[in-house]
């Protein structure tokens, strides 16, 4: 006799929704404020869900739920829209100087 309804499948699938809800926000705040700092904590929130979403989408399959495939899905999908882009990198941290290989014409000899 069950003494309780409760089911792990099911906290698991909510969490991989929590995750799923989590990524694409995530995706959207690094896209829609690009180079503020915003746009940083948008890129931390988007690993973690990333990660979130591969360990449960992992124990969702051991527990032989369809949202392994929902989770392995949207990773997909969000990596995918993470790497699309106008190809612009971040202005949020000034590159490095580069060194001059050739002297210049001014100097004094």
């Amino acid at each position: 006799m069950a003494w309780s309804n409760f089911h792990f499948d099911g906290v698991l699938e909510c969490v991989v929704m929590l995750f799923q809800v989590l990524g694409v926000s995530a995706l959207a705040l690094t896209r829609l404020t690009a180079g503020t700092r915003l746009s940083d904590y948008g890129r931390a929130l988007f690993i973690v869900s990333l990660v979130g979403l591969g360990v449960s989408g992992a124990l969702c399959g051991g527990q032989d739920s369809e949202f392994a495939l929902f989770a392995g899905a949207t990773m997909t999908l969000l990596l995918i829209g993470i790497t699309m882009g106008s190809g612009q990198a971040s202005t949020a941290y000034p590159m490095l100087p580069t060194r001059v290989t050739a002297p210049e014409p001014n100097l004094a000899a």
